[in-house]
């Protein structure tokens, strides 16, 4: 068991990131229109949440938000390494487990290994089995290894108002193939 202090810490990392933002707008600024170059807004995050990581190393919402920057940027090694310090850290069985274990199976799954993340897909699916994105990204490793079939049949079971784009899409292309 972690001591106390590690809870305290967490919870005031957390509060300071997220009133971060507004403490750096300077009063006088105008509101900026909407960002050209998300990549320069995506280093700045990623450089402020590493800097605040190397300082709190036990910040599980911290490593959680790098690996999924990092996902995004398609920086698969970084979201990997995230992702395993966050599974460490995080007790069995916690949000922050089977957030580690989907970022784990993503991560597999961009470098096309869809066996390793199925078999973390699946563990995050037994951690939170009403996640639609877990079972979207399951549809996603089962197709890689060819089983359209059982793909759809996943996909059928989320309603429809929790299907992302990209699942959506899957879903009348698999629906097509049938």
């Amino acid at each position: 068991m972690r001591p106390i202090s590690h809870v305290v810490v967490n919870l005031c990392v957390d509060t300071l990131w997220r009133v971060r933002p507004y403490a750096r707008r300077s009063p006088h600024a105008p509101p900026s229109s909407l960002p050209t170059d998300d990549n320069a807004t995506d280093k700045e995050e990623l450089t402020a949440l590493r800097a605040l990581i190397r300082r709190f190393p036990y910040w599980m919402q911290g490593r959680a938000l790098v690996a999924k920057i990092s996902l995004e940027a398609d920086d698969i090694a970084t979201a990997y390494a995230e992702a395993q310090a966050l599974l460490a850290l995080a007790p069995g069985g916690s949000h922050y487990h089977a957030v580690a274990l989907f970022d784990l199976g993503r991560c597999f799954l961009r470098r096309h290994d869809a066996a390793s993340a199925l078999a973390f897909l699946d563990q995050a699916h037994e951690l939170r089995p009403q996640d639609p994105r877990i079972q979207e990204e399951r549809s996603a490793a089962i197709v890689v290894q060819g089983d359209k079939v059982r793909a759809l049949e996943i996909l059928k079971t989320i309603p429809s108002t929790e299907l992302s784009a990209e699942g959506k899409a899957a879903l009348q292309w698999l629906a097509g193939d049938a």
